[in-house]
């Protein structure tokens, strides 16, 4: 019994003092104690608009309701805080010393707004607020510490519960909402480390942080301190450990592990991306270590980034420019496996412009090629892009004030060699250019890969320029210009029988070996307007050749081209039989045909040939009847002895000498003379 009175008298002697202390607390007091360290260390001004009262639990100290601390006046959103109520605890001495200790500090349901406009003035600069007066004529509390911000607060904890944080950016153009918000922050003074763990939904995610500065006070103060940080949430995880200062630069080790990136990105107010397989779809990884300096530049030394199962090791820099950033470095992989940039196969590549919904109207987007400028080199073992295994592959890429610039080095695929440079210029709309050069390449798996075509055997080479300009594909590709041309070494194509179908006029024919074998396959082809133009196709073969010329619109996908396969060579190499096949229409279903009025008008050429031959045979004799006939005449008339083949100085020197015996006759009779006459030889009988 005796337990149970002394136990009943302690609840009462402590239910006393409690009652005593909720008289003797200066709740008042403590509150303005709270708000004038706040309106120190943010140079805000800070009001209490409900009442204020003790508490005993859960510690002892004063419970404010109706907390707001100001935003500088160019804010239109809100205040920086807005708090359904402010908890501040004290320490037990100070209801016995008379100087008020503050402990700790919780923000009840707090909105917090931040803001930067679009000049990049941001709204919790407290430092730029406390040197100088603030919007309403406030100025910064007497006995400030000089390194001001949250390191001036006073409260060795500090937590928000329940609360709301919006950011907004107006250069970015992002209103982002971070709900449920808890934090708890440890600020002790001097060296101490200082530490913040908080939890908070992101886009419906939760997601934590940790973070840590060994001596907040010094950082503020301008000093380099040891820090860390580590993000998660599910589907990830970031860190960072190192050293910071708030000039700003940091030095130090960062690493990421990710298989959903939405919520991070959410963070940032940005949508994550669909990308393909092989570029972060399922995991993204990197670490390395990376160094920003207060004059803004940023360095990424020993990294390794993690694109699914494709491993990458860049080594980067980027500095500060006028205009924009300058990225240089190198990207080196062993191996790349980009297979899902192939989307769906040959579905994907017919959508993209082969089908019959002709080119892509959709404008294209440069704008990012603005974002930076780039020198970078990029070394791959091996890439795998589904459909083709390039290996390796070497190439510089140059990107200048929205022009980027692929120096190809050195491509190989397919047995052969890509080589040359691709363009794609953004300044003052979109171009695209490049000079290309494949040699060597096996023709088979390239056609099998990149036209499903399997028919083709042998190996070649082929070169193209090219221009194109407009701000979607339909543009560039009806008015692209360039030249080019290609040459096969010996080959065949698999399937059927070209000359068996010729000479016997069966288009279903195949032939024993249903192969047709050719020597070489040569075409030059010039490209104006969108229109590419090739009149010398030839591929030449033992059992004859085709030739063919015509056009291919590339914008309107269509084409008009004739073929003439040629077999039965003479003795002379040349080919005999020739049938002549019109290939027209839509690249989706063209239409083959004999071309008939081909054969009539090479079958009218055929006798117009034959008739001015004849005709020029008869006028060749009726010339030469009437030169012997004119040649007779003159030798009659004149004396002369014009034979035929005789030419004008034969003809000039016979009437030279006819005419100086006539002279010479002359004379002798005007001088009364007569002509010598000729000696007459006595025979000898």
């Amino acid at each position: 019994m005796r337990w149970i009175i002394r136990a009943v008298v302690g609840i009462m002697a402590v239910a006393l003092l409690g009652a005593a202390t909720l008289f003797i607390l200066p709740a008042e007091r403590i509150a303005s104690v709270a708000t004038d360290r706040i309106a120190t260390a943010t140079g805000r001004e800070v009001a209490i608009t409900g009442p204020v009262r003790p508490t005993l639990w859960p510690h002892l100290g004063i419970r404010a309701e109706g907390v707001r601390v100001g935003n500088p006046d160019w804010v239109a959103a809100g205040p920086l805080i807005a708090a359904d109520a402010l908890h501040v605890g004290v320490a037990w001495n100070s209801l016995f010393s008379g100087r008020i200790t503050l402990e700790e500090a919780e923000l009840i349901g707090p909105d917090i707004v931040l803001m930067r406009d679009a000049s990049g003035l941001v709204s919790w600069d407290f430092g730029a607020d406390s040197a100088e007066e603030g919007p309403e004529g406030q100025t910064m509390a007497e006995g400030a510490d000089a390194s001001g911000g949250l390191a001036s607060i006073g409260f060795d904890r500090a937590t928000i519960t329940q609360g709301r944080v919006r950011w907004i950016d107006e250069a970015a153009g992002q209103d982002i909402t971070v709900s449920d918000l808890s934090a708890t922050v440890s600020l002790p003074q001097g060296a101490a480390r200082a530490s913040l763990v908080a939890s908070a939904d992101v886009n419906g995610a939760a997601l934590s942080v940790e973070a840590t500065v060994d001596g907040l006070t010094g950082l503020l103060a301008g000093q380099v301190r040891n820090a860390t940080l580590a993000l998660e949430w599910p589907g990830g995880a970031a860190g960072f450990e190192g050293v910071v200062a708030t000039t700003p630069a940091l030095a130090g080790a960062i690493s990421l592990d990710a298989t959903d990136m939405a919520p991070l990105l959410g963070l940032a107010g940005v949508a994550a991306p669909d990308v393909p397989a092989g570029l972060g779809r399922n995991r993204i990884a990197a670490s390395g270590q990376v160094t920003v300096t207060e004059e803004g530049s940023a360095h990424l030394r020993d990294g390794r980034i993690r694109l699914d199962e494709n491993e990458i090791a860049a080594n980067l820099d980027m500095l500060p420019g006028d205009d924009r950033p300058m990225i240089r470095g190198r990207l080196a992989a062993d191996r790349l496996a980009l297979a899902g940039l192939a989307g769906g196969g040959g579905a994907s590549r017919g959508d993209a412009g082969g089908g019959n919904g002709g080119w892509s109207r959709d404008p294209i987007d440069v704008s990012g090629l603005f974002a930076a400028d780039a020198e970078v080199s990029v070394v791959v073992g091996a890439l795998d892009l589904g459909h083709a295994m390039l290996e390796p592959v070497e190439l510089n890429a140059t990107l200048t004030r929205g022009r980027l610039v692929l120096d190809i080095a050195r491509v190989a695929a397919f047995g052969g060699q890509l080589a040359g440079q691709f363009v794609v210029n953004g300044r003052g709309g979109l171009s695209v250019g490049g000079d290309l050069l494949l040699a060597n390449v096996q023709l088979n798996p390239l056609l099998v890969n990149f036209a499903e075509w399997d028919r083709l055997e042998g190996s070649g080479s082929a070169s193209l320029e090219f221009l194109g300009v407009g701000n979607d594909l339909a543009a560039i590709m009806d008015g692209l210009e360039g030249q080019g041309d290609l040459a096969f070494g010996a080959g065949a194509i698999r399937g059927f029988d070209l000359a068996g179908v010729i000479r016997n006029l069966d288009t279903s024919y195949q032939g024993e070996g249903q192969r047709t074998v050719y020597d070489r396959i040569e075409a030059n082809f010039t490209i104006a307007g969108g229109i590419l133009d090739n009149d010398d196709l030839l591929l030449d073969a033992p059992w004859g050749e085709v030739r063919g010329a015509g056009r291919v619109d590339l914008g309107a996908q269509t084409l008009d081209y004739r073929v003439i396969p040629g077999v039965l060579r003479d003795e002379a190499g040349v080919a005999g039989v020739q049938v002549p096949v019109l290939i027209s229409g839509p690249w989706s279903g063209p239409r083959i045909r004999p071309d008939l009025e081909y054969l009539a008008q090479q079958e009218l050429e055929e006798q117009r040939a034959l008739l001015e031959a004849e005709a020029q045979e008869r006028l060749e004799a009726e010339q030469a009847r009437l030169e012997e006939e004119a040649r007779n005449r003159a030798n009659e008339a004149l004396g002369l002895d014009i034979q035929e083949g005789d030419g004008r100085a034969e003809i000039e020197a016979q009437v030279e000498e006819r005419i100086n015996e006539q002279i010479g006759e002359q004379l002798l009779r005007l001088f009364g003379g007569a002509p010598a006459e000729e000696p007459v030889e006595q025979g000898v009988e």
